[in-house]
């Protein structure tokens, strides 16, 4: 673990304490996977406040570095960078306006209808019994944060079931950025799935229909592209209405959304 010291005078200590636990991961002193110290450990190495710790994380969560668990096996835990890399630069096209949600749409419609029909026919019972309880488990909470993380788990539970590893970590990659971009319009307050889809696909599988899942899959991902489209419009509003701060040399900074 890094011996951070603490902190002095910054522009900014949220910045500053964010940047540091950044460097940090980056770094490679927390592996994918690895949980970071507590709050209250990171406030006293740091000589900052918890409330400045926690912003920090949550910038950190929001930008795909870290995954916050909640109960008594949870804490902040860090992401695997590779699929960081691509939600970041997936995030970055779609503020330049350079990539569209439609984009994002083509590349779903074609590949998960395939993964879906591979589950269908490929699933063991282990598999099965992962997306049933998670089915289960969405039902029983009614908290909208943790249900749009169970939304895309269903999506990455399937490709991992489907037999085909590429196409496993191809479906991780297009969730985390899903989610990361959903997350990105703040508050989460909304949930863009029709809930009983990935029931009705879940009972096509079950069936070992493929053909009904993959259909069923269709209608589900163009619904959900409506859906994408206004918080498309409501991100590059969000983005475009940051004031745009310059550097010395005049050159305009970065926008932190």
């Amino acid at each position: 673990m890094p011996g951070f010291t603490r902190i002095k005078r910054p522009n900014s200590l949220v910045d500053e304490v964010t940047s540091r636990l950044k460097e940090a991961i980056i770094a490679g002193y927390y592996s994918a996977g690895e949980p970071l110290p507590s709050e209250t450990q990171l406030a006293s190495e740091m000589g900052v406040s918890r409330p400045v710790i926690r912003e920090s994380i949550k910038s950190l969560q929001s930008r795909g570095f870290l995954e916050v668990r909640r109960g008594i096996r949870g804490g902040s835990f860090v992401q695997d960078l590779n699929k960081l890399t691509f939600s970041e630069m997936l995030g970055d096209l779609i503020r330049l306006r350079k990539v569209t949600v439609d984009h994002l749409a083509q590349v779903r419609l074609f590949l998960e209808p395939e993964i879906i029909r591979l589950v269908a026919e490929n699933a063991t019972g282990e598999d099965l019994t992962r997306i049933r309880n998670l089915l289960l488990e969405y039902d029983r909470t009614e908290d909208i944060d943790k249900r749009v993380t169970m939304n895309g788990d269903f999506h990455r539970l399937l490709g991992r079931a489907c037999g085909n590893p590429i196409y496993s970590i191809m479906m991780d990659s297009i969730m985390d950025f899903t989610e990361y971009f959903v997350r990105t319009i703040k508050p989460v307050n909304q949930i863009i799935h029709n809930d009983k889809d990935h029931k009705d696909i879940f009972a096509a599988i079950e069936a070992h229909d493929p053909e009904l899942a993959a259909e069923i899959s269709i209608v589900h991902a163009n619904d959900i592209l409506k859906k994408m489209h206004k918080l498309e419009k409501t991100y590059l509003e969000l983005f475009h209405s940051e004031p745009q701060n310059t550097l010395g040399n005049g050159k305009r900074a970065p926008l932190k959304l």
